[in-house]
């Protein structure tokens, strides 16, 4: 297993528009191949340090092997699924410890077993039994009985025994999965407020459907300029679970390709925000991956971030200062299509969100921890929001965005003993 040649790499044209906030579809699928690339690095990896001693092991990858010489489409299919990687990663790392548990060592064989799948060919496969469910990458669950391995084959997908199926959701140009089965979703956020859903009902993905569709024609036609990354990059939509009176958002570094949202009241514009907010996360996680943006030495948490109160390390910085420019734009946007109290929320949060964001954009150009090419990021990410900061505001929005930016003052003295 090879990884692919010459994945590596943007146009000057093409890193100037995805640090400028957007990116085109030719931008983004760059970045999807750079992954694709990275994906077989790591596979290639669990093949070589995984126990090679194992009967199971061994005889899955033997068969992974095999798949890709023949269908390597059919491979490439389930590592671009977004929680492939979050797997051979945790995988990895527990290898170089030498304490691994044999449920993720065996899903190698869930894994082979979904690319034979996808590939067509009839073979007879297991599939492991873990915590009471047979997870089948890229398709649900299957149904279990007593044994610790269910058998499938592979040659007739339309019967396979799926009791948990997984759904999509498609709008114009987009089929992403609604990813509520994969074992491998909830690993990124452990010890944190994050918390992905159990099995969402019938009558959720009709609701969660519908706002999806509604949500991408709302940015198709009022924030353009995000629509193409999104049909290029956005694999999985992972449901969490709501506060009840917030909406929430997440991604993960390592699993490009999924957001994980969370609306306590499921509509087109609130959904269409979640998606520009957490893809711009995605976006800048795989550039990160191509590209040495800041010195990786710089790992403390002493920057203030426009939206964590707590200090991250530059990395943190970068990535709330990059997805606030794609917040402030959907504001900045949004306001010209309300009117009353909701007008004046929309305004308010613009004013808030381009004052952060410039803030944050200050903070890195002041930071000292840039590299050139990540200084060259920075300074195409305030090319975009300089027009929008001379846009006008009603007085209280300013007054509201003045207090956000002395509370975030505070916070960065608070973390510094230079003078600002």
């Amino acid at each position: 297993m090879t990884p692919t040649e010459g994945a590596h790499s943007l146009t000057a044209n093409e890193f100037a528009e995805l640090a400028s906030g957007f990116g085109s579809t030719q931008a983004v699928q760059r970045l999807v191949v750079a992954q694709s690339s990275i994906q077989r690095e790591l596979l290639a990896a669990v093949g070589q340090f995984g126990p090679q001693y194992d009967r199971r092991f061994a005889a899955a990858w033997e068969l992974l092997t095999a798949l890709d010489e023949t269908t390597p489409d059919a491979v490439g299919t389930v590592l671009a699924h977004p929680y492939t990687r979050v797997w051979a990663v945790g995988l990895l790392n527990d290898l170089y410890t030498g304490a691994f548990p044999t449920a993720d060592v065996y899903h190698l064989e869930a894994v082979v077993a979904g690319a034979a799948v996808h590939a067509g060919v009839d073979l007879r496969v297991p599939v492991p039994v873990r915590s009471g469910v047979a997870p089948l990458p890229t398709f649900g669950m299957l149904r279990v009985g007593t044994d610790d391995r269910v058998q499938i084959d592979t040659g007739s997908p339309e019967d396979l025994d799926l009791v948990q199926p997984l759904r999509r959701m498609t709008a114009t140009g987009l089929t992403v999965t609604l990813e509520d089965t994969d074992p491998y979703r909830t690993r990124p956020y452990t010890n944190t407020g994050i918390h992905p859903t159990d099995r969402v009902s019938r009558d959720q993905v009709w609701a969660w459907r519908s706002a999806f569709v509604g949500a991408i024609e709302f940015i198709d036609l009022h924030l353009p300029g995000y629509g193409p990354g999104l049909r290029a990059g956005l694999r999985a939509v992972t449901p969490l679970r709501s506060n009840g009176t917030n909406d929430r958002s997440a991604s993960a570094r390592l699993a490009f390709g999924a957001v994980g949202l969370a609306s306590h009241h499921l509509a087109p514009a609130p959904l269409g925000l979640l998606l520009i907010h957490e893809f711009q996360h995605v976006k800048l996680g795989a550039m990160l991956d191509m590209f040495e943006l800041f010195d990786l030495s710089d790992t403390q948490p002493r920057y203030a971030p426009p939206c964590f109160v707590h200090p991250r390390p530059i990395e943190g910085l970068l990535q709330s200062t990059y997805a606030y420019l794609g917040v402030c734009d959907f504001w900045r946007t949004y306001r010209s299509l309300t009117t009353g109290s909701e007008n004046a929320e929309a305004e308010q949060q613009f004013a808030r969100s381009r004052t952060l964001t410039a803030a944050g954009v200050e903070q890195l150009l002041t930071a000292d921890s840039l590299t050139p090419m990540g200084t060259r990021f920075v300074e195409l990410m305030a090319r975009t929001l300089t027009p929008w900061i001379a846009e006008p505001v009603d007085h209280e929005a300013e007054a509201i965005a003045a207090r956000a930016l002395a509370d975030h003052r505070s916070r960065e003295r608070a973390l510094s003993p230079r003078p600002l």
